[in-house]
């Protein structure tokens, strides 16, 4: 087949000629992807402040280090911190994967 044969359809055009489930089923899936995107944009702010606030920390103990404030060993973040950090948000995004992949991808037994 060429390329010019090649048409865009929209999917207001496309439901024209389905049934009411399948029209219902089309705006589901916009549903769908809408809640995903709300949810993707809520873990990275999440994991914005995450990453934000140890940096803040770490700056503040890097000062009070060299103003003689506090000494190296009395440090606010360590290395167990920097590890709990990673850990949890690996933790997390296998979490919201396997919480949020049901929901897009719904099985096709359910009625069907």
């Amino acid at each position: 087949m060429a390329t010019g044969d090649l048409t865009s359809v929209s999917l207001k055009e496309a439901a024209e000629g389905l049934s009411v489930d399948d029209q219902i089923k089309l705006g589901d899936a916009d549903l769908r992807r809408s809640v995903a995107d709300q949810v993707v944009k809520t873990i990275v702010r999440a994991n914005s402040a995450t990453l934000i606030v140890p940096g803040v920390l770490a700056a503040v103990d890097e000062s009070n280090i060299y103003f003689h404030l506090s000494s190296p060993g009395d440090r606010i973040i360590t290395n167990q911190v920097i590890m709990a950090l990673l850990g949890a948000t690996t933790v997390q995004v296998g979490a919201i994967a396997i919480i949020i992949a049901p929901y897009l991808f719904p099985s096709r037994t359910d009625g069907q």
